[in-house]
This record gives structure tokens, C-alpha cells and sequence, in this order.
């Protein structure tokens, strides 16, 4: 009976701390939570993508961020399987409600690319998150509004809807965002032409610390019927300076 009456303070606590923020605020707060973009901390992370036809790939990167100058920048490394070892993808968080700046690393190429504004809403090395998912929730801030709380995956969330980033390929998100932790713990994305496109869900959640983030998620595209797990094996304090976050560094590998 205490612990549930300590539980259900901190929602209180943690509700009213929230009450004056806007749905902006609450957007970007979950953003540093999101499975790819864990703000000061570098995870080993284990990408199982499942095709409708049952066939599977596994692949392992580090990713790693930082907020520079008020903006993220998220690091991902691949070290498995050897076709994709030392692709890396540097994304920065775009100025006033901008796009993205998203940088790829070829190693066989020996060089650093940038990833078209175009291309955003592609494949993320060919699993079920796009380059616009990697240090973005996909929505356009200025258009979030919040709906009535709902629960998600179990958890007490609130709830807010908006349109799509111009360069996520997104019409419409929905973002589930729990009260206590701001982990997205679901995401409803629809496509430009309105329909279920895809599912974000947050499976596990774990304590690192002060922090608790998604230690597992899914992202699931409802109209291929293909899904991607990550799976976050090892965390700790990231360690990179603001130097490595740089397409300089991206070459020296």
C-alpha cells in the first residue's frame, strides 16, 4: 500500500511540474529520451529488423549525444555485420523548427555525404526507422496540441497530435509521452495521405542512475508488416567531446 501511495505521488508531483509547460516543451523533453538519441550518454545498441516474410537481420551500432549550443547531436556507429561496420550518421538538431542536418559516413567510400532533405523519410540502414527518427519524434513542434491523457504501454501518458515534420514523410503524429520519465513510450505515425503508417512502442523501460530510458523498443511499419527491435545491451555516461560530433570526426572514424 506505500509504495502504490509513493507511486502515485510522484505522478502528482511529476503532473504538476508539467502543468505549465506547453506541448512543445513536453515534445522536446521526450526527444532526449527517444531510443536513438539517449542526451549525454552513448549506448551499445542491437537492431533486429523481421521482414513480413519472416526473414531476420541483426545489426550493432554505439550511438552516442550531446546538446551543442541548445541543439542535439546524435552519433551512430555500426560494428556489425562487416558489410555495414564503420558506417557512422551524424544527425544535428535543425534551427527554429528547420529540418535536421544528417550526415553519413562511408567507409568504402572514404567520405562523408549529406543526406538530402528528400531522402529523410528513407529507410535508416534498412530497418523500420527513417534518418527523420533518429534525434526527431517526427512531429512539427509548433503544430503539437494536447489531447486528454491517456495510458500507453501501461503507463500513465500525456497525449499530444500534430503534424508531421515537412522532411519525416509523416501527415500526422501522435506522441504518448509518459508523466513520470518523458520517455515516448508510443508513437502513432499516419502518412501524407492520412493513413496508419507506423508504430512506435516502447517494450522495456530501465533506471541508468538518475535516468530511466527505453531499453527496448519497436518500430513496426503497419503497411509493409516488416518491424525493427532495438534493444539497448550496454549504457553509460557518454565520454565524446563536442569535437567528435563533427564530419571531420566522422572521417577519422
Amino acid at each position: 500500500m506505500r509504495r502504490f501511495a509513493l507511486g502515485a505521488l510522484a505522478v502528482v508531483v511529476a503532473s504538476a511540474a508539467w502543468a505549465d509547460e506547453t506541448a512543445a516543451d513536453i515534445s522536446k523533453k521526450s526527444r532526449e529520451k527517444g531510443a536513438l538519441n539517449l542526451v549525454g550518454l552513448t549506448a551499445e545498441i542491437k537492431l533486429v529488423t523481421t521482414a513480413s516474410d519472416g526473414r531476420v537481420k541483426e545489426q550493432q551500432l554505439t550511438s552516442s549525444s550531446r546538446t551543442i549550443d541548445g541543439r542535439s547531436h546524435a552519433l551512430a556507429r555500426f560494428s556489425a555485420p562487416a558489410g555495414v561496420a564503420g558506417v557512422a550518421v551524424l544527425t544535428v538538431e535543425g534551427v527554429g523548427g528547420a529540418g535536421d542536418d544528417v550526415s553519413l559516413y562511408l567507409p568504402k567510400l572514404k567520405r562523408v555525404r549529406k543526406v538530402a532533405k528528400t531522402d529523410r523519410a528513407k529507410a535508416f540502414m534498412d530497418t523500420d526507422f527513417a534518418y527523420a527518427d533518429i534525434a526527431s519524434n517526427g512531429a512539427r513542434d509548433g503544430t503539437l496540441q494536447r489531447l486528454p491523457d491517456e495510458k500507453a504501454e501501461g503507463r500513465d501518458c500525456f497525449v499530444l497530435k500534430g503534424q508531421g515534420d515537412e522532411a519525416s514523410g509523416y501527415g500526422q503524429v501522435t506522441l504518448y509521452v509518459d508523466k513520470q520519465t518523458s520517455v515516448p513510450m508510443r508513437v502513432e505515425y499516419a502518412d501524407l495521405a492520412g493513413k496508419p503508417f507506423k508504430r512506435y512502442r516502447t517494450l522495456k523501460l530501465k533506471a541508468f542512475k538518475a535516468r530511466v530510458i527505453a531499453a527496448e523498443a519497436v518500430m513496426e511499419n503497419l503497411q509493409t508488416g516488416s518491424k525493427t527491435q532495438m534493444t539497448v545491451q550496454k549504457l553509460e555516461d557518454s565520454s565524446l567531446g563536442d569535437e567528435a560530433f563533427t564530419e571531420q570526426a566522422l572521417e577519422r572514424g
